[in-house]
């Protein structure tokens, strides 16, 4: 049974988790399946909008997919997330990432 295989299956106990349908998204990005990570994470993003992690790794799937303006939302509406969760960690990460674009 593959990774992905066995979060799904994860996945059926608890279908809104968001670290799971994250972590599938991610799984999905390690084996290029770009379509689906970036389907994955832009349904993160409307359903679990605080979920912080998904705004870096959603933001540079946009970057290798040639979506930059893109990323640069995705990057911002992250920065804004950090800063309404005091994460200035992730909130440095996201800036970092927004001023690489330029």
């Amino acid at each position: 049974m593959s990774k992905i295989e066995q979060l799904q299956e994860f996945l059926k106990e608890n279908p809104e988790d968001a670290f799971i349908n994250y972590a599938i998204a991610l799984e999905h990005v390690k084996l290029n399946h770009k379509d689906q990570a970036n389907q994955l994470f832009h349904s993160l993003t409307i359903k679990h909008p605080d979920y912080l992690p998904t705004y870096l790794q959603y933001g540079n799937l946009l970057v290798e997919i040639g979506e930059q303006k893109q990323a640069a939302i995705i990057y911002e509406k992250g920065i804004a997330v950090a800063l309404s969760q005091k994460n200035l960690k992730a909130k440095g990460e996201l800036e970092q990432a927004l001023f690489m674009l330029d």
